[in-house]
């Protein structure tokens, strides 16, 4: 750790003043108000849809396929958008944009399961109902 340096005092009482990158400069993180960072875009939505997708994986599938993919779609333009300027966006809200992504993606193979589960029962159903037909 280096001393500070004397332009670095403070001048009433000598305690060095640490000075961070101030974002006056960028009219994209001012906006009238002093380090204001934004949500990634749709980072809510990607996250509600993905838990909404694993909550109706068990209704017929088609449902949570539908908003898996959607949540999937959101989470891949909006992990674009924050890989091309992370630092005006907040660390949280990328955050849930990647959590969203994980629920859409846990969504999309539950329902799949549950899809699976549904096609294996009809195609049971129907071969015994066809032995019970024919017998």
């Amino acid at each position: 750790m280096t001393p500070p340096e004397i332009n670095n005092l403070d001048p009433q009482d000598g305690i060095p003043k640490f000075e961070t990158p101030s974002s006056t400069n960028n009219p994209i993180i001012n906006q009238g108000y002093p380090n204001a960072y934004q949500t990634v875009p749709n980072s809510i939505g990607v996250l509600v849809l993905g838990i909404l997708s694993i909550c109706f994986c068990w209704c017929y599938g088609i449902v949570s396929i539908i908003l898996g993919i959607v949540a999937l779609v959101l989470a891949s333009s909006g992990e674009k958008i924050y890989q091309a300027n992370p630092q005006i966006y907040t660390l949280a809200s990328y955050k849930n944009l990647k959590a969203g992504k994980t629920c859409a993606i846990i969504g999309l193979s539950l329902a799949g399961l549950a899809l699976l589960c549904l096609v294996a029962y009809v195609i049971i159903v129907g071969s015994l109902a066809m032995n019970f037909l024919n017998f």
